[in-house]
């Protein structure tokens, strides 16, 4: 069994739903993981790793100097695959939220960049036609769709094209907008 080091983590109160269980990570974050899991899991010191690339957080932990991704650790990935959160959560480590996937596939599932101004996936402004544009890539390229007079047609077409072109891997932007409570 793997010796665990003493790190300062928070306390935790596990959900209600046994089916899923928090494993406290360092920063304040936890990591949600099948309860089945949770064991085995727990073996090892955990921790949260701020990736810039991707602006989110990942549980990991350290074994000869080199970093053990849990996600991947869960699927049992070899050097070379690829693992994707379904929904976006990099702390979410369910085995129902996990696939293995390509690279390709991976960047059809993210969610707006960061520097998007429309607030829409796959929209922009195009100031020299006054119109919004809609885009998106598949196959390593970028594809037109064509100009619009709103943005909210221009995302619909995004999420049309983005559906069949992308599958279950796409991310669309009905999925992205912020959820109101009734």
């Amino acid at each position: 069994m793997p010796r665990k080091r003493s790190m300062k983590r928070h306390s935790v109160t596990q959900p209600d739903d046994k089916s899923i269980r928090l494993i406290p990570l360092t920063q304040g974050q936890n990591a949600i993981v099948d309860a089945t899991d949770f064991e085995w899991l727990s073996n090892w010191n955990w921790t949260a790793w701020w990736n810039p690339e991707t602006e989110c957080f990942y549980a990991v932990r350290n074994e000869k100097h080199k970093m053990i991704k849990m996600h991947r650790q869960i699927l049992d990935a070899q050097a070379g695959d690829i693992v994707d959160h379904k929904n976006t959560n990099s702390l979410c480590n369910q085995r129902d939220n996990l696939r293995k996937c390509t690279k390709s596939q991976n960047g059809c599932n993210r969610g707006k960049a960061s520097h998007n101004t429309s607030g829409l996936k796959g929209v922009s402004w195009e100031k020299s036609r006054n119109k919004w544009q809609a885009h998106v890539t598949f196959n390593g390229k970028n594809h037109f769709l064509g100009r619009f007079n709103s943005k909210e047609e221009a995302a619909a077409t995004y999420d049309e094209t983005a559906k069949r072109l992308h599958g279950e891997f796409a991310r669309t932007n009905h999925e992205l907008m912020p959820r109101t409570r009734a």
